[in-house]
């Protein structure tokens, strides 16, 4: 059966909006412990690799089913669970499936909002990687959609459950480093794989690439193997470095300071709405909160002590600096120090762990959706402020530039038809 005709044959339609895939457990709104959680994977790129990695080794956990627009990184998939799972072009198979308790959204980023959604109307709790959203209109709606349906949905900013980046939050809350003040995060400027060699070169797509649903709700425009395999370079698909490594980065500095929403953005640099594939896309944003400041910088990576990312905070008493590796703090001795053991670079298990407990007990998860429409927020509230180049105020209650039309067009992009919100 062709994909048109099965999407309109269980009522999909070519959108997907109406859904027949909850399923007992869901309906019920619990998992017993003694039960496995099943779940789908949508996108088996590298980042879909390491999740699956880490879920195919957990004893609670079946994966039951995977997915990805090309059809040879699914059937990889499959081949490495033993045939054990089913392999789906189109996302909208697995959400009709009555037995799949939660997906994985591990895509290129414009189709994370829209699949949340999509995975909450069809009963399904939800682990969707970072950015939340690629606007803060979309980010608004996912938000909406995970509590109109009352599902978990966790964000894959999977610093929130590591020990090096909650024993420094211990350390700020015990009020050793005094009143802090600000917080710096930083990335060296775009380079690497991602970002260089991008001049487009438009091709026929390769045999068993679906290209139109890969696009999905973005622009049409022909296939190029640039765009397919450096999608965060392209501004129909991403937000460059900021919301890339932007993303784990200040979400440490708004739980550390305390913050959600700022009062004014200000950047400087090159514009990451500009040509595509910048190879350095040198930048830097500001941000004004209640009582406090954040600067984010890709400007050098030696913005602290030769490291070339991280996140810093200073305090009346003294500072202190984490990334995946270490807790460092100055002067030394104002507290205990901290190196991560093990793997930390791609680090999943804890984070996944807190899901599916969060699953179980219906509890909210260490990254909420909440939590990350906010940290993707403040990430797409600073592109915007590099691109126009002048001092922002923000109406974090309402969402809204203050008084800035031009601005406020930036807070939503329309979907291609026929997919929208």
């Amino acid at each position: 059966m062709k994909r048109r005709s099965f999407l309109q044959s269980i009522g999909l339609g070519a959108a997907g909006l109406a859904w027949n895939g909850m399923n007992a457990r869901a309906a019920r709104g619990s998992i017993s412990p003694n039960e496995k959680i099943t779940v789908g994977l949508i996108g088996c790129g590298g980042q879909g690799t390491a999740h699956m990695t880490h879920l195919v080794k957990r004893p609670d956990v079946e994966v039951a089913a995977v997915c990805d627009a090309f059809i040879p990184r699914y059937e990889e998939f499959v081949k490495r669970t033993g045939e054990r799972c089913t392999g789906y072009q189109d996302y909208r198979r697995i959400l009709e499936r009555k037995d799949i308790d939660a997906v994985f959204i591990v895509t290129p980023d414009h189709w994370h909002g829209l699949m949340t959604i999509h995975a909450c109307e069809a009963g399904k709790d939800v682990y969707v990687e970072k950015p939340l959203t690629t606007t803060i209109f979309e980010g608004r709606k996912v938000v909406q959609a995970a509590r109109r349906y009352g599902r978990v949905v966790q964000n894959g900013i999977q610093q929130r459950s590591m020990e090096v980046f909650k024993r420094s939050i211990d350390t700020l809350r015990s009020g050793k480093l005094g009143q802090v003040t600000h917080s710096g995060a930083w990335v060296s400027p775009n380079v690497g794989e991602h970002w260089t060699d991008v001049v487009e070169t438009p091709q026929d797509p390769p045999a068993g690439l679906d290209w139109d649903l890969w696009l999905g709700p973005a622009p049409w425009v022909p296939f190029s193997p640039q765009r397919f395999g450096k999608f965060r370079a392209f501004d129909d698909y991403a937000g460059g470095e900021m919301t890339n490594w932007g993303v784990h980065l200040m979400d440490i500095s708004l739980w550390g300071l305390g913050q959600d929403a700022p009062l004014s953005i200000q950047g400087t640099g090159v514009s990451p709405h500009s040509l595509p594939g910048d190879d350095q896309q040198m930048l830097q944003v500001v941000y004004e909160f209640p009582g406090s400041t954040l600067t984010w910088s890709q400007l050098s990576s030696e913005s602290y002590a030769g490291k070339g990312y991280g996140t810093l905070f200073r305090g009346t008493q003294g500072s202190l600096y984490v990334n995946r590796e270490s807790m460092v703090l100055e002067p030394e001795g104002l507290a205990p120090g901290y190196r991560s053991e093990g793997e930390f670079f791609i680090r999943l298990e804890e984070h996944h762990t807190n899901f599916f407990e969060c699953m179980r007990t219906r509890q909210l998860p260490a990254a909420d959706v909440e939590i990350g429409h906010r940290s993707a927020s403040v990430c797409l509230l600073g592109n915007i402020a590099v691109d126009l180049r002048r001092r922002l105020v923000w109406d974090g209650e309402n969402e809204r530039f203050v008084g800035d039309e031009q601005a406020n067009r930036y807070l939503y992009r329309p979907y291609r038809a026929p997919w929208h919100l």
